[in-house]
């Protein structure tokens, strides 16, 4: 069975998300903004350890892209390509940061009980 896609392109440019799914999603993308923007100035206040806390923020900045990703993508649907690139850009670069943190972390491990 093949959709043809003439048929569902003047649906989609009609499409309006609805009020409460706007209010709701807004209401939890402020609240995961304000937790992750607490726990990276909590790191910050407490940054005694930059090898590894630098990394440990990287990844904690991803809840704030996803959630602001996720947010314009339900408002406006047109748009949810390019958000979609930029979040699989910055999940790689998160990606890249988990690595080092864990290695930072196991480094420091290895030469604990090497010395």
């Amino acid at each position: 069975m093949r959709v043809k896609l003439e048929l569902l392109m003047p649906l989609l440019a009609q499409y309006k998300t609805p009020a409460w799914a706007t209010l709701v999603a807004g209401f939890f993308v402020l609240f995961a903004l304000s937790l992750s923007m607490y726990l990276i100035f909590e790191h910050l206040s407490a940054y005694n350890n930059p090898e590894e806390q630098k990394f440990v923020l990287g990844v904690i900045l991803m809840v704030p892209c996803y959630a602001i990703e996720s947010y314009v993508s339900l408002v406006d649907p047109n748009i949810t390509v390019y958000c979609g690139i930029l979040r699989e850009g910055y999940e790689a670069l998160a990606m890249y940061c988990f690595g080092r943190y864990i290695t930072a972390c196991l480094g420091k491990f290895c030469l604990v009980t090497l010395s």
